[in-house]
């Protein structure tokens, strides 16, 4: 697995998940899966700023709305 500082990716992740590890600097890491290619870790003081980063280089989930809403209106 890649440790990298720098964010980079902007957006080609798939997904992320944060761990936390045994370094006392950098007690937590987002770990960024991404298509077709090895998954790269970067480390962060606080959990907080891994879920932060997470957010920033994944995207968001697609909007699913009610089939409440997908009908015709009534005249």
């Amino acid at each position: 697995m890649q440790i990298r500082h720098d964010e980079g990716g902007h957006m080609s992740a798939t997904a992320g998940r944060v761990i936390r590890r045994a370094d006392p600097d950098l007690p937590y890491a987002a770990v960024l899966a991404r298509d077709g290619g090895e998954p790269t870790e970067h480390g962060f003081a606080t959990m907080r700023e891994a879920e932060a980063f997470i957010k920033r280089n994944t995207p968001l989930p697609a909007r699913a709305l009610s089939d409440l809403y997908d009908q015709p209106a009534e005249s």
